[in-house]
């Protein structure tokens, strides 16, 4: 994803189950401006782990990130005649607990629509926390 704010440059997921426990761990790559930031974080599944490591990236530059939580997220399949290989569309709600957004992608990858959504949702927030900020008065 590429927007005026950062670039996705790739992701990864890795999700492993032993018996009853299982660990999800997720890595994200950006570039802000003229710099590549990458880093890792632990969630309790793979959408939640990729948005862990999203924000790890992001918080330096954008702190408005920190108020985003997501308050919605549903799947729906678009063609349910292709049964799991179908194309599945990700809607994501955010909220900076003033203002709600949505978010959304369609892929036959749920893990990227869900990623390409986060992004979206993120952006979003920085926009609106950018706007919304007080400015400084020019004398």
């Amino acid at each position: 994803m590429n927007n005026h704010y950062f670039s996705v440059c790739g992701y990864g997921v890795a999700t492993e189950r032993r018996g009853s426990d299982s660990s999800v761990h997720a890595t994200v790559e950006v570039r802000v401006a003229k710099r590549y930031i990458s880093r890792g974080a632990a969630g309790v599944g793979p959408v939640h782990a990729l948005d862990c490591a999203l924000r790890e990236c992001l918080k330096h530059d954008f702190p408005e990130i920190a108020d985003i939580r997501l308050s919605d997220y549903r799947v729906s399949v678009v063609d349910p005649a292709e049964g799991t290989g179908a194309k599945v569309h990700v809607q994501i709600r955010a909220t900076d607990g003033t203002q709600t957004w949505d978010a959304g992608c369609v892929s036959d990858n749920i893990i990227d629509a869900s990623f390409e959504a986060l992004c979206s949702a993120a952006v979003l927030g920085i926009m609106r926390g950018r706007v919304d900020a007080p400015r400084e008065s020019v004398a």
